[in-house]
């Protein structure tokens, strides 16, 4: 199920769990493309899972910009991820999330509302297929501090995405290819640094 990655036992009951709720809030709140139903493990939790091992202390303060269904923010708190807030606008979606923490009995939070009113710094910023990087930089911007750490999961047009970046954003970036994804790529941003407003 997660065969790159080692978790235990407990760890993958739980995303049992996780993914019987997905299956069963799907019809009504299509959390996920209808296309990976039939993949969920490699496709949402093998996919998020690759940045637990980005995230060297499990005590840094994880935000997950625009969770929709919790991937990646959930999946890393459900593996261990110990100080994780999801935020989400959809309100239904954000009950999903709820449930989610409930069933597993993993602790993580939920933030109802836009990214521009969640007033709290972040030592990792996570994000996965929300919107064209800039965008995402600039919803970032607001939770970033010097040490912060963006980790954000792309598509095949990362290249292009980075060549949009303004150029007064400075920052020190890598990347390296997705384990779930031949075209994907695993984004980590770090030193950002935005223009004076």
């Amino acid at each position: 199920m997660l065969s790159p990655l080692n978790v235990s036992r407990e760890t993958i009951d739980k995303l049992k769990i996780y993914e019987a709720l997905l299956l069963k809030w799907q019809p009504h709140l299509n959390l996920v493309s209808k296309t990976t139903l039939k993949d969920i493990w490699e496709r949402h939790f093998l996919d998020s899972a690759q940045l637990f091992d980005e995230t060297s202390n499990k005590n840094l303060f994880v935000c997950d910009l625009g969770s929709g269904a919790g991937f990646p923010g959930a999946v890393l708190a459900i593996m261990g991820c110990k100080n994780v807030t999801l935020i989400e606008r959809d309100r239904k979606k954000c009950s999903f999330l709820r449930s989610v923490s409930r069933e597993t009995k993993v602790t993580f939070s939920v933030f109802e509302g836009d990214v521009k009113d969640f007033l709290h710094k972040a030592d990792i910023i996570t994000s996965r297929a929300l919107a064209p990087l800039k965008d995402l930089l600039l919803l970032a911007e607001p939770l970033v501090k010097p040490t912060t750490i963006c980790l954000f999961l792309k598509g095949n047009s990362i290249d292009t995405e980075l060549k949009e970046v303004p150029f007064d954003i400075k920052m020190n970036v890598s990347k390296k290819q997705s384990i779930t994804s031949s075209e994907g790529a695993l984004l980590t941003l770090k030193n950002i640094v935005f223009p004076a407003r």
